[in-house]
This record gives structure tokens, C-alpha cells and sequence, in this order.
């Protein structure tokens, strides 16, 4: 799905914001290059471009191969070609043409040699490294973003609900994923922008498992980890799955994994830290003697990216705030044994939290 469909006054507002904080920074201007962040500010995609950010300045750079894209789909600023120069040169004399002094970027999406020559190119210009600037903004999702989201979710509970039938005793598991692959094609859902992982039998004891030509066996566990985007925003959800009579053992780690996520998701409110929310479903686990085989973190923030902030983590020390959409995704990892993980996309709303993925089937067998 291309494109985007926030109003302009959305871009306005997102640039305002950052415009406020670098002044606050007494920074007089921002490089952007990661290309979320760009097209989070200003529409566009931003391959292959940086944005310059100023208090008067709202300047797209890029080269002569994203000119007529970017002058068509850029909002509220201007496209500067760069021509026969290369970004850098360009970024130099806009900093001179601007006044800019003290210059921010994203220390993240810039290469130490592509800071090197910047600086080189500035003089006595001081270049600041900035974290998550841009990032910091999106951790709260719009009207718009939270609608695309939502849509995002219906197309990976849909996803889903086929996957689970997909997976079947005799496939294997690069076969299961392409037939997903396939569907998503023929109903035009985009995938998210993340590799599908469907792990089978011990390979489920590898979190971020690759699909293998490994068979999928009678009562054996099947873990399928995938999500849909729409509009350039994601979805993700994790159903772990059981072909057969299931071992006793299995079934109660999947009860132990299931429960965690329902207490966790219960204590999902406005003002909880993350780190709670990460330790209340650890404890659970931990307390039925499973708590060295939680390999991750709880969650995580959801949005253009399959990963951002914030973390639902041991270490966070973000605060939940409405409008905040994350993932709760604990799990059960034993080598030579298996692994169980069960993931929801959540929002975070005024009193408590909402579920965009409570349509996919969550059950630990089937008779096959």
C-alpha cells in the first residue's frame, strides 16, 4: 500500500514539535536521514535523501532520480535537487545559506565517514549527535497513525487465522511461509517489514527462527510470528500452534506463556512504567520455574517500524501514555526442546488498553 493519507496541518504539527525542541536545545538546525523519520515528517519516502530542519527551513535534499516523486508527495516543505553535487555539498551550503551554526543529526543514521566529511565540509560549525530525536515524537501515535495501525492489525489477524490452518503435519516450514506470502499477494495485503518466521518442533526454541525445509511432524509445535502494514504503518502478532494431541508438557508451558500475556495485558494503563508491565509477566513465569528460558523482552513500541520505542523492557524507564501502541509477546525457549511465544499489538487508551489483535484464533491444539 504507497502513500499517505495525513492532512497537511499533521506534517505542520509534527514539525512544529521538533522545531520546539531543537530550540530548546539551542540547536539551530537537524539533519534527518532515517527514512521513517523523513517520511514521518514530511510525507515522502526518503531513500537516498536528508532533510534539513530549522526553525524557517524545511528542506528536502535529495538527487535528480526522486525530484518528481518528492515534489509531488512532500509535505509542507521545499525539494532540493543536488544535481551534479553530492548530498553533503549540498547540506554545507545550506547550513552556510541558513546561518546554522550549531547543526544537529541523527548520530544512528549517519556513517562515520559521512560525518567525518560534514565536518570537514562545516569549518567552525559544530556538528550535535542527537538520539531519537524524531523517535521521541512518533511514541505517541496520531488519529490518523492509530487508524492505520488498527487497519495494519485487521490484515495481520486475517493473515494469521489462514496461517494457522496452513501449517500442516508433512510441509515444511519455507512452504507454510510462502503459502502466506501467496495469500497476502492475492488479497493485496502488504506484508510488514519483517521476515515471516514459522518454527517447528526444536527450531521453535530459536526466537527469531528462519524458515527452514524442516517438515512440520505430527504433535509438534508450530510457531508462526508475521504482521500486515497499511499505509506504511505495521502490525505483528505470534500464534503458537499444536498439530495433534499435545504432550502434557507442552501444554502447560503454553498455559504458563498464555497467562503471563493476560496478566500482562491486564496491567496496561496510562502511568505504568514499561519495566512493570515487563516484570509482572517475568514473575509469573519465573514463579512456575520457567523464568530462565524467557530469552527477551516483554514488548515493544510498534509503528513505521516493527521495533521502536518504548521498550517494554526490564531497563525501561518510559511510562505508558495514551496513545502508545506496543507489543506483548512473552515466551518460553528451551533448546532441544521447542518454544512458545504468543504476541498482540496493544494500544494504550485513556483508562486502560485495546487489544487490535484479539481476532487471530488463540488456542494450543488442533486435531490433525
Amino acid at each position: 500500500m504507497a502513500g499517505e493519507c495525513i492532512t497537511p496541518m499533521s506534517y505542520t504539527a509534527r514539525q512544529r514539535k521538533l522545531t520546539a525542541y531543537l530550540k530548546k536545545e539551542s540547536i539551530d538546525a537537524f539533519l534527518v536521514r532515517k527514512k521513517e523519520n523523513i517520511s514521518y515528517l514530511t510525507g515522502a519516502r526518503g531513500e537516498d535523501a536528508v532533510l534539513f530542519v530549522s526553525a524557517g527551513n524545511i528542506i528536502l535534499i535529495t538527487d535528480s532520480r526522486y525530484e518528481e516523486e518528492y515534489k509531488k508527495n512532500a509535505g509542507k516543505c521545499s525539494v532540493r535537487i543536488a544535481g551534479n553535487k553530492n548530498l553533503l555539498e549540498i547540506i554545507s551550503e545550506t547550513c552556510a545559506e541558513t546561518g546554522s551554526k550549531f547543526i544537529g543529526f541523527e548520530a544512528d543514521n549517519f556513517s562515520y565517514q559521512a560525518y567525518a566529511n560534514l565536518k570537514k565540509r562545516l569549518g567552525g560549525r559544530k556538528l550535535i549527535p542527537l538520539m531519537a530525536a524524531v523517535e521521541d515524537l512518533r511514541i505517541i501515535k496520531d488519529k490518523s497513525e492509530i487508524r492505520y495501525i488498527r487497519q495494519a492489525c485487521k490484515y495481520g489477524v486475517r493473515l494469521m487465522n489462514y496461517a494457522v490452518k496452513a501449517a500442516k503435519p508433512g510441509i515444511s516450514e519455507n512452504s507454510v511461509k510462502r503459502v502466506i506470502e501467496a495469500y497476502a499477494l492475492e488479497n493485496n495485503i502488504d506484508l510488514a517489514s519483517f521476515d515471516i518466521i514459522v518454527a517447528s518442533g526444536v527450531n521453535a526454541s530459536m526466537p527469531h527462527a528462519a524458515a527452514t525445509e524442516r517438515r512440520i511432524k505430527k504433535q509438534e509445535m508450530v510457531t508462526i510470528d508475521l504482521g500486515a502494514m497499511y499505509f506504511s504503518y505495521n502490525s505483528d502478532l505470534t500464534r503458537t500452534v499444536f498439530l495433534g494431541r499435545i504432550n502434557h508438557n507442552y501444554s502447560h508451558a503454553y498455559d504458563i506463556v498464555l497467562a503471563s500475556q493476560a496478566i500482562a495485558i491486564e496491567s496496561l494503563k496510562p502511568g505504568v512504567y514499561a519495566k512493570d508491565v515487563d516484570a509482572v509477566s517475568r514473575q509469573y513465569i519465573s514463579d512456575r520455574g520457567m523464568g530462565s528460558f524467557f530469552l527477551h523482552s516483554l514488548g515493544h513500541g510498534i509503528g513505521r517500524e516493527t521495533h521502536e520505542i518504548p521498550a517494554i523492557s526490564q531497563s525501561s524507564k518510559i511510562k505508558l501514555e495514551k496513545g502508545m501502541v506496543i507489543t506483548i509477546e512473552p515466551g518460553i525457549y528451551i533448546p532441544g526442546w521447542g518454544g512458545i511465544r504468543i504476541e498482540d499489538t496493544v494500544l494504550i487508551t485513556e483508562n486502560g488498553c485495546e487489544v487490535l489483535t484479539k481476532g487471530a484464533v488463540k488456542y494450543a491444539g488442533r486435531n490433525q
